[in-house]
């Protein structure tokens, strides 16, 4: 990988990192606990702690995605970026292009 290649998938990282963190900050109020409030009924609360759930699986994979987004910038850091973490093999341009967090080549994946 060159220095040009590099430098994109750092920028893209980065991008990726900060729309995390935004959504992250905009569901956090979304994701805390349904009060039982008596003006709910029945039906509107179930549906409210089902959205709740909704919000909190997805709170989840973004925690998940920015760990990994956080592990790719520090391994571009180490020059480790771009090599397969289970063979050492080259990670393809194609997948970095459209993962640039992934850290296995499609034969280890």
């Amino acid at each position: 990988m060159n220095d040009k290649q590099a430098k994109l998938c750092q920028e893209k990282l980065a991008e990726a990192l900060q729309e995390i963190e935004k959504s992250l900050s905009k569901s956090e109020a979304a994701a805390e606990a349904v009060s039982p409030d008596k003006s709910l009924g029945r039906l509107s609360r179930v549906e409210a702690m089902q959205d709740q759930q909704l919000i909190l699986e997805v709170r989840r994979r973004h925690k998940k995605r920015k760990l990994e987004i956080i592990n790719a910038m520090s391994r571009l850091e180490q020059d480790k970026f771009g090599k397969c973490s289970f063979c050492g093999a080259d990670i393809s341009e194609e997948r970095l292009d459209v993962f640039p967090e992934v850290e296995t080549c499609i034969r280890c994946a």
